[in-house]
């Protein structure tokens, strides 16, 4: 639980309007779970699971993103969530020394829950239909609006426990994952291309491209992060030797 009092409302409001949106999607559910729905969830809790550390940044980034999406321009709405919520939920399982929150959990999975909520609103509502009748530049819009909704919750949260700028997060945010935003919403748009003709198997052979993605992500921070533990250590001995001189 976050010790500053605002962040503790900030985070409660957010589980709480998360929760409700997640609920009024369930309760509004005409159709039951079909086997392209759960090939959906199934894959998106696959890609979930690949997850990197965001170096300089408290959090993880997984990439289930394009699945969130085609789930929010294909999916009814109870299903469209379910896919952002539960996939989260095993984003922030903990594996070997890792160690999680139940309010960390509460938060992710409610924060990506009102985010596919944006999403769906977006691609879905008329007045949007009407300005941008292409579904894939539609989809592309909505992404936007996902990641917006997304960053900008966590920026402010992690402004609120950690004394940060909220500004400063979430410019570095972009800067780390822009990219990834870029890919997943192509994706996500030529899965809409030719979901009519492979039906429930779009989300399986988008699994392995996702994959290459997280492997190009996960060697790249790698390295930056081994770069800047050697700047670090070629800079103390400096420091050092700067002082012996004073």
């Amino acid at each position: 639980m976050p010790k500053s009092f605002s962040a503790r409302i900030f985070v409660a409001l957010i589980v709480i309007s998360g929760l409700l949106v997640l609920g009024n999607g369930a309760l509004n559910a005409r159709h039951m779970p079909t086997v392209r729905s759960v090939v959906f969830l199934v894959v998106a809790c696959l890609a979930a699971r690949l997850k990197i550390k965001l170096p300089g940044l408290t959090g993880t980034m997984s990439v289930n993103l394009p699945f969130i999406l085609m789930a929010a321009a294909e999916m009814n709405p109870a299903g469209a969530l379910a896919v952002g919520f539960i996939s989260t939920l095993v984003q922030c399982l903990a594996v070997g020394k890792q160690k999680t929150t139940p309010v960390h959990v509460a938060f992710s999975c409610c924060t990506i829950t009102l985010a596919a909520a944006v999403t769906r609103l977006i691609y879905m509502t008329p007045a949007v239909t009407a300005m941008v009748p292409s579904p894939y530049l539609r989809l592309v819009i909505a992404a936007a609006g996902y990641f917006l909704t997304n960053t900008i919750l966590v920026s402010i949260v992690i402004g609120l426990t950690e004394a940060v700028s909220v500004v400063w997060t979430w410019v570095e945010m972009l800067q780390l994952s822009f990219p990834y935003l870029v890919a997943s919403a192509g994706v996500a748009a030529l899965a809409l291309t030719i979901t009519q003709e492979i039906g429930w198997q779009v989300p399986l052979a988008a699994l392995p491209i996702m994959a290459g993605i997280f492997l190009s992500y996960r060697r790249y921070f790698s390295a930056t992060t081994i770069t800047q533990s050697i700047r670090t250590e070629v800079q103390a001995p400096s420091r050092m030797t700067a002082g012996a001189h004073v």
